[in-house]
């Protein structure tokens, strides 16, 4: 593994796009300039982690990675467009064809942390994540997160509060081999652990209201019916805690099911099992032209 400097920071992913992306690096490095210390307080750490866990060269592999995944989402909402719903894959070819599929996943992976800074849709999730759920999590608490994927999400809640243990369950062998090897250069494997768990099959019997704070971050448009994770959530989640919930609204993918077409069908999804929405919101990075306006949402939710 190649050396890494102690210095380096989330700047190391524009200089990967500029090398291997040039495409996209324009618009990325945008967004990142507009919003430079909310960026910088994710990609930096990231940085520090992906340089030490995979050395230099995963800049422009995640660079590479996130350019694949761009195309693919223009091509998968062009044919939305065309066709006016979702095509996805079907289930069991999801499940090998994409969430066990390494060579897939790894650059998935990446994209899917990156588009957090890169994309304008995406970039107010941070705040929200950051100041309205990890600060105002209840002290030394505990932290579940559904579909835990890359393990950023989970790493960045143990790096910003000390107090708390975070749990996160993935389906994507994959996936959750990436989190590991994050984690373990990251100095936070003695509050974070990444598990291979399908976390809707969590069991509901056993003692509710766990934990503190639950991260179930672009997770429910993956799903056949969304209703169960929503039942999930509340159950395990304790009087006093938090959910950090986001969701694609008809935003086309290979792997998405669920078709959100408003903000109103998440927030339903969530009061009708006792939850409700504390904050809320819904951005677009792209304008309003064709039949549907892909758009990411995102609300913190507490019990009722």
């Amino acid at each position: 593994m190649m050396a890494v400097e102690s210095k380096l920071d989330g700047t190391a992913f524009l200089r990967g796009l500029d090398a291997k992306a040039k495409m996209f690096a324009h618009s990325a490095r945008a967004n990142y300039e507009a919003n430079e210390p909310l960026c910088s307080w994710l990609l930096d750490p990231l940085a520090r982690w992906a340089g030490a866990a995979y050395g230099d060269r995963t800049f422009e592999d995640a660079a590479k990675g996130y350019a694949r995944y761009c195309l693919g989402v223009w091509k998968c909402q062009q044919l939305y467009e065309k066709t006016g719903r979702y095509t996805p894959e079907s289930m069991p070819e999801i499940v090998s064809e994409v969430y066990e599929d390494e060579g897939y996943m790894v650059p998935y992976m990446w994209a899917a942390i990156l588009i957090y800074p890169f994309w304008p849709s995406m970039v107010s999730h941070i705040a929200m994540y950051r100041d309205d759920f990890l600060k105002a999590l209840p002290s030394a608490g505990k932290v579940l997160e559904v579909a835990s994927g890359h393990g950023v999400m989970g790493l960045l809640a143990a790096e910003t509060r000390p107090d708390i243990r975070v749990d996160g369950f993935d389906i994507s062998p994959p996936a959750v081999a990436v989190a590991n090897r994050l984690r373990d250069v990251s100095g936070h494997a003695h509050q974070v652990t990444f598990e291979v768990k399908d976390a809707l099959n969590l069991t509901l019997t056993g003692k509710p209201g766990t934990y503190q704070g639950i991260i179930a971050a672009m997770l429910a448009e993956h799903l056949e019916d969304p209703r169960p994770l929503f039942k999930v959530l509340a159950h395990h989640l304790a009087d006093d805690g938090l959910i950090f919930f986001s969701t694609a609204l008809e935003s086309a993918q290979r792997d998405h099911t669920f078709e959100f077409h408003h903000e109103s069908e998440p927030i339903r999804m969530a009061e009708e099992v006792g939850l409700r929405v504390t904050k809320l919101v819904s951005d677009s990075g792209v304008p309003a032209g064709g039949r549907f306006l892909p758009r990411a949402l995102g609300m913190i939710l507490r019990r009722r």
